[in-house]
């Protein structure tokens, strides 16, 4: 809601929806954060078909950051107090993330079931399907989305950093032949891929999740977008590299990177690289657009496109501009 909301700028289809935003997040308080906290635990289900059990920041993240994009609706909505309560219980789940669950390279999953107790893989009740100290490579997807949309840190920046280093630095396989899958196989041999997740501490669950040894498409362009906004871009241009190298139209169909399925839709989490690579900025309801050139700074075009109008972003040496090809953008600011 926030996103459609920035892109259009309808103040009117945002007043029309937010009794339904605030219900989603009171259910979201009163069932997955239950002790108001700003840390979702109990069983979170997610997009690797399982549950995760305990506070990690793949799920929080996601929390987190619709907790922030509340707090700005509300506040634009003229409803300070619940703005203001948004940003306490953001605040108080940014800190507990940074605190119990960053070990010092990356963010790890607290594994627990109702009780709190906090369990090893070597626990009798330990649950399937988790990761616990692993290096999960959607660990700050979150943090991703926010990142586009200009919500800003979430988590302390330099721990997010640290954390997306570290997953290129364990998850990122140059060579693949080598490495162990047992389920279904999307790159394999001298290819290169982004697995998801390891276990470069030790730790590893006798029955991880699932999937957690296969390469992703769609993960893989979410990483590499988010390395390239905090600054990582040489790695994230690999990770690129890496799927594209596969898509060659030799082995795979270049317009088909599947996943679980042809045409998956994950991988158009593509497009965030536009976003990434050209540094670019919208607020419809501030009537701002900026952009900052990651790569070719002093010679750079990318394409953009918003709710009111598509065109091409330009800079020329000390020269940068805005070429509308259809529709119409009111500004107040470059």
């Amino acid at each position: 809601v926030y996103r459609e909301w920035q892109l259009s700028g309808d103040d009117e289809w945002l007043r029309g929806l937010w009794p339904q935003v605030k219900k989603s997040l009171d259910f979201a308080r009163g069932h997955w954060d239950a002790d108001g906290d700003g840390v979702l635990e109990g069983a979170q289900h997610n997009t690797y078909d399982i549950e995760f059990f305990g506070p990690n920041t793949m799920c929080t993240s996601f929390y987190l950051g619709a907790l922030r994009a509340a707090e700005e609706m509300a506040r634009h909505l003229g409803e300070e107090e619940g703005a203001a309560e948004y940003r306490a219980l953001f605040q108080k789940g940014r800190a507990l993330c940074d605190e119990k669950l960053f070990n010092g390279e990356f963010y790890r999953q607290v594994v627990h079931l109702q009780d709190g107790k906090a369990l090893s893989p070597g626990d009798e009740t330990y649950p399937k399907y988790q990761y616990g100290e692993g290096c999960l490579s959607d660990q700050l997807i979150g943090q991703w989305y926010a990142r586009i949309l200009g919500l800003d840190d979430l988590l302390d920046p330099a721990h997010v950093k640290s954390a997306l280093a570290a997953v290129f630095r364990h998850n990122w396989k140059a060579d693949l032949s080598r490495h162990e899958n047992p389920q279904r196989v999307y790159a394999l041999g001298e290819e290169a891929g982004l697995v998801l997740c390891s276990w470069p501490r030790g730790g590893r669950p006798r029955f991880p999740f699932v999937y957690s040894d296969e390469v992703w498409c769609g993960i893989e362009y979410q990483v590499a977008a988010h390395m390239i906004c905090e600054g990582l871009l040489e790695e994230g241009l690999a990770v690129v590299r890496g799927v594209r190298d596969r898509h060659d139209g030799t082995r795979r169909n270049p317009w088909n990177e599947f996943e679980c399925g042809s045409h998956y839709a994950r991988s158009m989490a593509s497009y965030a690289l536009l976003g990434a690579l050209s540094g670019f900025s919208y607020s419809a309801p501030e009537r701002r657009l900026s952009f900052a050139p990651k790569v070719s700074a002093e010679d750079f075009s990318c394409f953009f496109a918003v709710g009111s109008a598509w065109g091409a972003l330009r800079r020329k040496g000390k020269t940068a501009g805005i070429e509308v090809l259809c529709g119409e953008l009111e500004l107040i600011e470059l």
